[in-house]
Order: structure tokens, then C-alpha cells, then sequence
């Protein structure tokens, strides 16, 4: 195995052990030393990767929306109608989220209030990577003549900021709990917005469902 690969084991090893520790411990309760013994390895080696407990749980977060990126991603490089496409990325990105948020509960609020001004930079290049995967799709969608948007960066950046409003960060404890309620909250939104978008134009004479330029 080469150093490079060597590193990127133990950098997930520490990132499998701390989000492990976050679901049974919490943020407050979890250190460097339960990270370390967790994941198999010195606290030293998580120190050559991590420069604080704070930014290995911000690691974890960057994880998990790097995740959500991936499948967006491959939600948009589907063959099916772009405002199909469209719904199905809006509903991953919310519902991938509040799983997460699900299963970290109860550490979430002293997870967030430690490292709240670092996640809010972070979440704005999240949001704005995921706003561009939408940007293709939409894009796509006004060449086929199934979608309607005079400016599809700006309309991908609102669907992005209507749909934050359903984020675990944005919900009470109690909805969190509510996976359906939110789920079908999230299928209502995403319905409207995809209203305002869905073009009753006939498409162009020869366009694919899918065009090649969405990636």
C-alpha cells in the first residue's frame, strides 16, 4: 500500500470511529483518546490528519455532504426527464441530511454549537457545489424544452435555499423524529417549486431525454 493510500485508510478509519462515537457518546464526551483507541490506532496518527476533535467532527460533516454530493451527481446523470431528476435530487439532498441528523440526535446541538462558525463557511461550498449539479440538470432541461428558467444558476440557488428551510439545522428534536412527515413535507415543496419550472411548451424537435452535457 502506498503512503498516499496508507494515509487515506487511517484518515477514514478515524472518521468511521468518531462518527461511531458521536452516535453513542456525543460531541462533548468524545476526545482524541476515544477517537484514537476506536479506530485502531495512536492518538498521535489522528493528530498527522486532524488538527483538533473540532475538526474531525467537521470532517465527518464534510463527509457525509460529500456523500449526498456524490449521489446528486449521479441522480443527474440519469436518463430520466430532467424535472424528474430535479425532484429526486431536491428530495436526497433534505432526506440524506435528516438521516444523519437522525442518527446523531442527541449530540447534534453541542456538535453544532462547537464548531457553528467553521460548518456555516463549509455548508455555504456545499450548498453552492450542490447548486451547480442542479444548474446542469436544469440547463438540460431548457434544452429539451421540459423546463422553463431565464437565468438556471439563480434558479438552482433558490431551489437549494427553499429546500434548507427542511434541514435537521432548520427542525425542532421532535421533527426530527418525524421521518414521513418530513419526507412528504419535502415531496409538497419540491412539488411547488418544480411547478413554477415545468415548461408546457412542446420540446424541440429532436431533443433527448437526456442531453450530454449533464455529467
Amino acid at each position: 500500500m502506498s503512503r498516499r493510500s496508507a494515509g487515506a485508510a487511517a484518515r477514514t478509519r478515524v472518521l468511521d470511529a468518531a462518527d461511531a462515537l458521536l452516535v453513542r457518546h456525543g460531541f462533548r464526551r468524545m476526545t482524541v483518546d476515544d477517537i484514537a483507541a476506536a479506530a485502531g490506532i495512536g492518538k498521535g496518527s489522528v493528530y498527522l490528519h486532524f488538527r483538533s476533535k473540532e475538526d474531525v467532527a467537521l470532517s465527518c460533516l464534510d463527509r457525509m455532504a460529500d456523500g449526498v454530493g456524490a449521489k446528486l451527481e449521479a441522480l443527474a446523470a440519469g436518463a430520466g426527464p430532467a424535472p424528474e431528476r430535479l425532484a429526486a435530487m431536491l428530495r436526497q439532498r433534505v432526506l440524506d441530511r435528516l438521516d444523519y441528523a437522525r442518527s446523531h440526535a442527541h449530540s447534534l446541538d453541542a456538535l453544532l454549537a462547537a464548531v457553528r462558525p467553521a460548518m456555516l463557511a463549509r455548508r455555504a461550498r456545499h450548498f453552492e457545489r450542490e447548486a451547480r449539479v442542479l444548474e446542469r440538470v436544469i440547463e438540460d432541461g431548457r434544452r429539451q424544452g421540459s423546463l422553463r428558467a431565464a437565468a438556471p444558476r439563480a434558479a438552482a440557488r433558490a431551489l437549494v435555499t427553499a429546500t434548507n428551510a427542511l434541514l435537521p439545522y432548520s427542525l425542532s428534536v421532535r421533527e426530527l423524529g418525524r421521518r414521513a412527515e418530513i419526507a412528504a413535507r419535502t415531496d409538497a415543496v419540491v412539488g411547488l417549486l418544480l411547478a413554477g419550472l415545468v415548461s408546457t411548451r412542446p420540446a424541440p424537435r429532436g431533443a433527448t431525454t437526456r442531453s450530454r452535457s449533464v455529467r
